[in-house]
């Protein structure tokens, strides 16, 4: 027997469990899966329509853990300053040449040839941190649809020992 769109569309997908655990640092042991489970099962019974927005939070976790994954290490940190001494291209001629005689040097000042470059950033965030800021936004909108799974994150942030969530989600 087949679903319609319509209803595979408020159902979860067979990944969404560990894509779950992964999204919001839970350890796999099986009393958090089972919690899991349970959280999954309940948003499926009371609000299904909801499912299809946790699925789009997901995707977007898995796709930014993707391009954390792929980054460099230069990536990972804020640029904060670059220092460059080297030779300035204008100052050579066509052929890249350099003077090679005594007498070419001393007409001509080969510190003269040299340029310093500095680069420095200022207080910005690494490309690693804004990946990670967006990351922990789509987290917290995942929780915000399954808030019993809060007490089993391993992320501070969203555990709510490090002030993700300062009160407590009614339902009525």
């Amino acid at each position: 027997m087949s679903q319609t769109p319509a209803a595979s569309a408020t159902t979860w997908r067979s990944a969404d469990l560990e894509g779950i655990r992964v999204a919001l640092s839970i350890p796999a042991q099986m009393p958090a899966v089972r919690a899991i489970n349970d959280a999954m099962a309940d948003l499926e019974q009371l609000y299904p329509d909801a499912i299809p927005t946790a699925r789009r939070e997901l995707d977007a976790i898995a796709s930014i853990d993707a391009e954390l994954a792929g980054l460099s290490p230069e990536q990972l940190q804020a640029l904060i300053e670059t220092r460059r001494k080297a030779v300035s291209p204008d100052a050579l001629p066509e052929d890249g040449s350099l003077p090679v005689k005594k007498a070419d040097v001393i007409e001509f000042d080969t510190e003269l040839l040299r340029e310093e470059t500095i680069t420095r950033y200022g207080e910005g965030l690494s490309i690693e941190a804004a990946l990670r800021r967006q990351r922990s936004g789509h987290a917290q909108a995942l929780l915000l649809m399954l808030p019993s799974l809060g007490s089993w994150s391993r992320d501070p942030q969203l555990s709510g020992n490090g002030g993700g969530f300062t009160v407590a989600l009614e339902r009525g």
